[in-house]
């Protein structure tokens, strides 16, 4: 009898021992569930994130929207990760213009953050964004850039033909003339602004941002 009352006792402890740790598993896995993309995220956070795709001046514009990856987890207060790392972010173009020695050397560049996508649910956000790097590239002489040199040549060659009434001082005149329409071309020739992919940007929250779990 003594036998059957230790045997009885030992299947109740074992099938406590079971309860309990099937309990805390449950509670593990539903803490993961709640701590992974879900959670508020205050004003003032900084989220670091990497362009995918290059945009220049030449080929996009105003309006125009470009995507970004979360480049490490973002976590609230109590350690939750809200925003997970790998999460698209999705900017839009405000302004993005090429740059000349005539206007705006430096060109124009402009990029606003409109949302991030957890768990395939976008958020919208607003945030200020640090200044992007970007560099600056030549496009050559265009059909305009052309078409200024060729207006400077034929003005060169009339004032040649009117200051010498010979032909020396018509060639002389054109090649002048092709000189000065070579410099306006180069003052006037544009730079692209160009931001490529896998640059890195870093912005700011400016209202808070709540997350819930799907």
């Amino acid at each position: 009898m003594l036998r059957s009352r230790f045997t009885g006792v030992l299947a109740l402890v074992l099938a406590a021992c079971a309860g309990g740790a099937a309990k805390d598993e449950a509670g593990a896995d539903a803490v993961s569930g709640d701590a992974f993309g879900s959670g508020e995220l205050a004003s003032g956070t900084r989220v670091a994130a990497t362009i995918q795709t290059t945009i220049s001046s030449r080929t996009d514009k105003a309006g125009e929207t470009l995507k970004a990856t979360v480049s490490r987890e973002v976590t609230d207060a109590g350690g939750r990760v809200v925003i997970p790392a790998g999460s698209s972010v999705t900017l839009r173009i405000v302004q993005l213009e090429p740059g000349s020695d005539q206007v705006r050397p430096e060109g124009r560049l402009s990029l606003v953050v409109s949302s991030v996508t957890i768990n395939d649910q976008a958020y919208p956000l607003t945030a200020t964004l640090e200044p992007v790097p970007h560099h600056f590239e030549g496009r050559g002489i265009t059909k305009d850039e052309a078409a200024r040199i060729g207006a400077g040549t034929a003005i060169g060659a009339v004032a040649g033909q009117a200051i010498g009434k010979n032909q020396k001082s018509t060639v002389l005149g054109g090649a002048i003339g092709a000189v000065a329409g070579t410099a306006v071309a180069v003052r006037y020739a544009y730079r692209d602004v160009v931001v490529s992919a896998g640059t890195p940007i870093v912005f700011t929250l400016t209202q808070s941002l709540n997350v819930s779990a799907k």
